[in-house]
């Protein structure tokens, strides 16, 4: 199968969507499971996936005593990456409808999700997969953050540069110097830098003006891009415009920090284009910290169809 089609997905309509199963993750933050509750009604099998270093504080109990009350199957993840085939062996049919609450997922997850049935399903079927995240409500980071290192998220699957220039898209976050450290470390030719406008909240985009107010001055105006953080039909369209006339003189390099959904898009442009390299800033853990939901979900519907 291959990626056919994303489109957006109005929050209110977020459980009009008769699955065959629903992800989503056990985690201890008072948001994590906003989705799940939107999914009651839904009486398809039910998977909570839980990694196996969770921090059980803050909602954790609560969280795992609600999941366990709706009748999820509570999987917990020894390694790095879930069985995927195990998850997905009992789905069939022509057409198969998959809801995934990626709001306590990391991004490696999500992504095998998605590479499973792009690469290991074959025929002419459908699979619908809806995406949901609850963003959070916007909480002040102090200090700053120290980059440790950039790391290569999908390294194995990424050719060889040859020679060519870098071209650096940089997702902005409100982490004050954070940002100017990894365009330091990587050193690009051309710098694209994007932010949620309009974000979760009005304070989030005020802070990441602020905070990356000298790496904003290093890139014309013209590549510094807004994208609606509810919309992430938008957000692929605006990557794929930039992305597709560089790719014959640049190596392109993809950092996609900020909400989640960012990432979620970013995961979807490398199946598509796997030369675009996706790489992520490595921290020092931060504390833990409970992060309360903010507004509805963001949502949107992605379609897998097979070859004819």
């Amino acid at each position: 199968m291959e990626l056919s089609s994303i489109n957006h997905v109005d929050p209110s309509q977020l459980a009009d969507f008769k699955a065959d199963l629903f992800i989503t993750g056990l985690g201890y933050e008072s948001r994590s499971t906003t989705v799940a509750r939107r999914f009651e009604n839904n009486s398809c099998k039910k998977i909570a996936l839980e990694n196996s270093n969770v921090i059980k504080e803050f909602s954790y109990q609560d969280n795992s005593k609600y999941l366990e009350q709706q009748g999820f199957e509570i999987i917990r993840v020894e390694s790095e990456l879930p069985d995927v085939d195990a998850i997905f062996q009992s789905l069939s049919g022509d057409t198969i409808n998959v809801a995934i609450d990626c709001t306590n997922m990391p991004p490696i997850w999500y992504y095998e999700f998605f590479k499973w049935f792009d690469e290991k399903q074959a025929g002419d079927g459908s699979v619908r997969m809806r995406i949901a995240y609850t963003m959070a409500r916007y909480v002040r980071q102090p200090g700053s953050r120290k980059v440790k290192e950039i790391f290569d998220f999908l390294k194995d699957e990424v050719r060889p540069a040859n020679g060519k220039k870098v071209a650096l898209i940089l997702g902005l976050g409100q982490e004050k110097n954070v940002s100017d450290s990894i365009f330091k470390i990587i050193n690009p030719d051309l710098l694209y830098l994007y932010y949620a406008d309009p974000p979760a909240e009005k304070r989030f985009v005020e802070k990441v003006l602020v905070n990356n107010h000298n790496l904003i001055n290093e890139a014309p105006i013209r590549n510094l891009v807004s994208y609606p953080i509810r919309n992430a039909q938008t957000i692929y369209q605006s990557l794929i415009n930039i992305i597709l006339p560089l790719r014959n003189e640049y190596s392109i390099v993809l950092i996609p920090q900020g909400p989640k959904i960012f990432s979620v898009v970013s995961m979807l442009i490398h199946m598509g284009y796997p030369d675009i390299k996706i790489s992520y800033p490595r921290f020092k853990k931060p504390p833990a910290a409970d992060r309360e939901p903010k507004d509805d979900p963001v949502v949107l519907d992605i379609l897998f169809e097979g070859e004819e």
